[in-house]
């Protein structure tokens, strides 16, 4: 199956960004960073309603906390890998690429720019565009006070 084909690339380019995060590991103590923070997330589904069928999506994030501000603001700038891919439909589907951005972080928000080089495999397109967001995540759990 050829998206089986795309999910190794975007498995080798996932390792390669987690080898460079290791790599910046060894430079952060030449500069007074903050951080290193670095997140995945992935999805592995199964359609049976024959418009998707199995398919993947996710990100590799791996950042620098350069500096902390007045009122707990980080500085961060990242590098990230994002890819979606799924067997049906994949021609205006699958899509990966890399990212590279700069946000100010405060738990629980995120406010930022990145830019990201999107390939469409199947169509031999690409799209490249800057995106400015807003985002946050926080998680609970009721049982616990």
């Amino acid at each position: 199956m050829v998206w089986r084909d795309e999910a190794r690339r975007v498995v080798a380019a996932a390792a390669a960004a987690l080898a460079i995060g290791a790599g910046w590991c060894g430079s952060a103590r030449a500069f007074d960073i903050k951080g290193l923070p670095g997140s995945t997330w992935g999805q592995a589904s199964y359609e049976k309603a024959d418009i998707a069928g199995p398919g993947v999506l996710g990100y590799v994030n791996q950042g620098i906390d350069w500096i902390t501000l007045p009122g707990d603001l980080t500085l961060n700038t990242f590098a990230e890998l994002r890819y979606r891919l799924r067997e049906d439909n994949k021609e205006f589907y699958n899509g990966y690429g890399p990212v590279i951005g700069v946000e100010l972080r405060r738990s629980p928000w995120h406010i930022g720019m990145d830019y990201y080089w999107e390939r469409y495999p199947e169509l031999s397109e690409t799209s490249n565009r800057l995106q400015f967001y807003v985002s946050w995540f926080h998680d609970w759990d009721l049982k616990k006070r």
